[in-house]
């Protein structure tokens, strides 16, 4: 296929019907322009790895643009994975290894090896580019031309699609010339030590051929940083056993079977994963309940930042453990289509044993993704409740502060009424002395002037200094009987306000009480005539 022909896909394939297969779409997703991390690179030259199966021998084997031009030349296996690895955008392992808590969260929850490699590394080394494909764009629809994959799956090869999507071919005469079905599912792990995702965008693109009674596979395991490497090693290494295994000669015949691959490490991978955050919701309950004698502030204590990002990628799980579930009914409900279509057994009771294992294996994985759902549903709860117990704690600190700010002011409040009694009681003696300005008490000075007489000149009282007293005590008491007055007058004032408000409350909860007696007194007597009619009757 030539030039002309990568320009013409997928317009070009057999099957294209433009009222349901989008082929813009299709163009879009595929073209040569790299537009982010999203989408990625191609290579100039194929080095992709091809997984073959045929009647009990296993082929496994790294592939140039020239030697997929020759295997897509000869005949199909039974059963063939064409493994697409694009390059992480980050490498990020080994440096977060090196950090001891970091490399003690990985050892404990078996999430990451020392030394691990990403298989998606280039060979040399030095030609290393972040996001981009193992395989060229040539090849790529090469192969998916030649197996006549559906246009709607590309946006799943080279995108973030993740919906169920399948499609049924059949010739004019009814027969069946073709059965596929492709998903996306992702493996999830939040590591709280390095504040990073691991996740893992697991594409899987089957399509069965009846005529010829092969399977083609296209995988892509996708991720943003190499924190995901041991979850590939594993897949990889599930797919060489699968290969090279001589009783899959018998599992091959059901698409559903191989299908089953990634389903086992993708559970177990979310149970590993799940460890950490429930520690970390322990440990912060810990904090909250068990609260030490130096440390008075449990507030302080717990870690809000930490229980909200790990709330955030719980919610995340979950919407990636229900969509997986989605996959397995959707996967269910295609494994009984196939036997009715392509095995022609629309009993169930007539099915083959292979079908009746790989339903056995569907409801185990269902099972199991349900529990690890409501275990990650328990965890985000529990952190869900500490937090509203953080929030409690905070009012009762609040309430506490707002306790001791409020004695705080009523002594002041008490010291501030002692000044002002005191400021009051030398009040109406200050005013009266600066009004009158008198001179009330004074002292004699001798004519002659000598120190001597000065000693000897007497202190001396004016004649009218009694005018002083009966002045000044009355106003005192004037203005203590006045500030008396005004005190009474505001706490009365007060009380009537407060008085008043709750005898509206009350008229009205009593308002409130009739109504609901009456409506209750019109429900039994409509019971009542209720019952009299059907006895009458």
């Amino acid at each position: 296929m030539g030039n002309n022909d990568d320009k013409d896909y997928p317009f070009n394939l057999p099957t294209y019907i433009a009222a349901f297969d989008d082929g813009q779409l299709a163009s879009q997703e595929l073209k040569h322009e790299r537009r982010s991390w999203r989408s990625e690179g191609y290579a100039e030259d194929s080095h992709i790895q091809i997984f073959d199966h045929n009647h009990g021998i296993g082929t496994i084997g790294f592939h140039n643009d020239d030697g997929i031009d020759k295997l897509l030349g000869e005949a199909p296996p039974q059963v063939r994975f064409v493994l697409i690895l694009p390059m992480v955008h980050e490498r990020i392992a080994d440096t977060a290894s090196q950090v001891i808590e970091t490399a003690d969260l990985f050892r404990r929850n078996e999430l990451y090896d020392d030394g691990s490699i990403d298989p998606s590394e280039p060979e040399p080394p030095v030609r290393w580019e972040a996001s981009r494909f193992n395989i060229s764009r040539r090849s790529l629809i090469k192969i998916l031309t030649k197996y006549d994959i559906a246009p709607a799956a590309c946006s799943h090869l080279r995108g973030q699609e993740q919906i169920f999507g399948s499609r049924v071919t059949k010739s004019e005469q009814g027969h069946v010339q073709g059965f596929e079905f492709w998903y996306a599912i992702r493996a999830r792990a939040y590591f709280r030590e390095v504040d990073m995702d691991a996740d893992l965008k697991i594409t899987v693109v089957t399509k069965y051929s009846p005529a010829t009674n092969s399977t083609i596979v296209l995988l892509k395991y996708r991720s943003y940083n190499d924190l995901t490497c041991k979850l590939k090693l594993e897949l990889m290494s599930k797919l060489y056993e699968l290969v090279t295994e001589p009783s899959t000669q018998e599992v091959a015949k059901s698409p559903f079977a191989i299908s089953l691959l990634h389903f086992n490490s993708t559970a177990q991978w979310y149970r590993r994963a799940a460890r950490d955050p429930r520690d970390s919701v322990r440990g912060e309950e810990e904090k909250a309940h068990v609260k030490s004698e130096d440390q008075k502030n449990e507030v302080n204590a717990i870690n809000v930042r930490r229980l909200h990002l790990t709330m955030r990628n719980l919610d995340q799980d979950k919407v990636q453990l229900t969509f997986i579930l989605d996959v397995i009914d959707r996967l269910r409900k295609q494994h009984d289509l196939f036997y009715r279509l392509v095995r022609k057994t629309p009993d169930q009771d007539q099915r083959d044993w292979l079908y009746l294992r790989v339903e056995e294996e569907f409801d185990r994985l269902d099972s199991q993704l349900t529990y690890f759902r409501s275990s990650i549903e328990d965890v985000a709860n529990r952190a869900q409740r500490l937090l509203d117990l953080l929030f409690n704690l905070s009012g009762q600190q609040n309430a506490r502060w707002s306790e001791k700010v409020g004695k705080q002011a009523m002594y002041e409040s008490a010291s501030m009424r002692a000044i002002a009694i005191v400021s009051m009681l030398f009040l109406p003696g200050t005013f009266i002395c600066g009004v009158l300005g008198t001179n009330l008490f004074y002292q004699e000075s001798s004519s002659s002037g000598s120190p001597s007489n000065m000693a000897e000149s007497a202190f001396r009282a004016a004649s009218q200094w009694w005018i002083l007293l009966i002045t000044i005590v009355p106003l005192t008491c004037l203005t203590f009987l006045a500030w008396y007055m005004w005190r009474r007058r505001t706490e009365n004032e007060i009380s009537r306000k407060i008085a008043r408000e709750d005898e509206e409350a009350g008229k009205l909860q009593k308002g409130l009480r009739r109504k609901s007696s009456a409506r209750r007194r019109s429900t039994f007597a409509n019971i009542e005539w209720t019952r009299r009619f059907s006895t009458r009757n």
